[in-house]
């Protein structure tokens, strides 16, 4: 690895310090309850590399330990994770000419990994497919290392493993905080309220998650061919570059 590499990858682990105090405990927790369920650490390991998705893993477990069927497994986790096909479709641009990496880049994109390629900027003459795929490979690491060791642990140690689950809300709250103070943007995180709001009150919970994402999504759309669209008009009295509202 070239000095450069070097430097590139632990400006990398910088940025993705926050998902690693995150994804350590998380990944222990998921651990834990998957050994809770009287399966082997390396069922953790083999999840954690090919599915790779939290809340996805998380109920799978429940679905493991109640019997589920392998169709009943995969429609859940294809509903829990469709929000991830909205986040792909704002990273179009984003994933332009990164060559080779790009698969890995978007079967690696968890909420976490998403909200880091969002908010930083790739370091001046860098490799913008290089960075990205350190940020995406470091959060799969820690997610890898803390449901193995959570695994190991469990196998090891009888726990009350009562109120586990939280640590996975947690994490989303320190990385909404951690994106709102880095973004000068405002109004995605007013659109995310309210349709959170809206679909907890239109909806029951446990199908509120999907339909926000729903709602949101046609919120800032229509923001962006109104208000966005309105702005980007040229007008003769204003040379001067408009400053991003999103």
């Amino acid at each position: 690895m070239t000095h450069e590499s070097e430097k590139l990858l632990f400006s990398a682990f910088k940025t993705t310090l926050p998902v690693l105090f995150g994804y350590i405990p998380l990944g222990m927790a998921f651990g834990l309850l998957l050994a809770g369920a009287g399966y082997h650490w390396i069922y953790a390991l083999v999840m954690s590399i090919f599915i790779y998705t939290g809340a996805g893993q998380f109920i799978a477990v429940a679905l493991l330990a109640a019997g589920a069927q392998l169709m009943e497994f995969i429609t859940v986790t294809l509903l829990i994770n469709l929000r991830h096909s909205f986040y792909g479709l704002s990273l179009l641009d984003k994933f332009s000419g990164v060559g080779k990496v790009k698969p890995y880049l978007m079967f690696a994109l968890t909420d976490e990994t998403y909200a880091l390629l969002t908010t930083t900027t790739v370091p001046e003459g860098a490799s913008k497919a290089r960075f990205y795929f350190y940020i995406s490979a470091l959060d799969h690491l820690y997610w890898i290392a803390g449901s193995v060791l959570g695994a190991v642990l469990g196998s090891m140690l009888r726990l009350n493993l009562e109120g586990l689950t939280f640590v996975l809300a947690a994490l989303f709250v320190v990385l909404t905080i951690e994106q709102y103070y880095a973004s000068r943007a405002r109004f995605p995180f007013v659109a995310a309220i309210s349709a959170g709001v809206l679909s907890l009150l239109l909806f029951s919970p446990d199908n509120m998650l999907l339909l926000s994402i729903v709602i949101g999504t046609f919120i800032l759309i229509m923001y962006e061919r109104t208000i966005k669209g309105k702005n980007s008009e040229p007008s003769s009295s204003d040379s001067a570059p408009r400053e991003e509202l999103l």
